[in-house]
């Protein structure tokens, strides 16, 4: 699968502005669950008060080595949406477990860090909160977010 570049990314932030990316509001007001990778781990917590105070809906973080968090979702466990290396979401759709269509290129590694990755997040195809976990994608792939990859050691793809 080619990962998507930023001509379809805009599009997709451009569609979901136009729709307004709160619609999640007129849903009840639940957790979004998040696997994120460690690295990954410190931009979804520092977008997070933003996202709940406009959507209301509550961000859990859960953050792991990627191969911890793979095996995880491996086994079935729930969650709504994934920030992993684009490889493993692009394995992880073809198993069934995040949407194939969902996956956006986040953030890549600057150069000189000891392990550097891309990232990509994905919605999960059982997402019990689907609409909140796009909105909160679409958050994370947005120039909004840019300060906070750049304090994290991160960059746009």
């Amino acid at each position: 699968m080619r990962i998507p570049t930023a001509f379809p990314r805009r599009a997709v932030l451009l569609a979901a502005f136009a729709f307004g990316w709160s619609f999640s509001l007129a849903a009840a007001a639940d957790d979004v669950k998040v696997f994120a990778a460690k690295a990954f781990q410190p931009v979804v917590t520092a977008v997070a008060p933003a996202f709940e105070k406009r959507t209301g809906h509550k961000v859990v973080v859960v953050s792991e080595g990627v191969d911890a968090l793979a095996e995880r979702l491996r086994r079935g466990e729930e969650f709504d949406l994934a920030v992993l290396p684009p490889a493993l979401l692009e394995a992880l759709a073809k198993d069934g477990a995040v949407s194939d269509g969902s996956i956006i290129l986040l953030a890549r590694d600057l150069p000189g860090r000891t392990n550097a990755g891309v990232y990509a997040g994905a919605v999960s195809t059982m997402a019990s909160n689907s609409n909140a976990a796009l909105s909160l994608l679409i958050l994370l792939a947005s120039e909004d977010t840019q300060a906070t990859f750049k304090a994290n050691g991160l960059a746009a793809p």
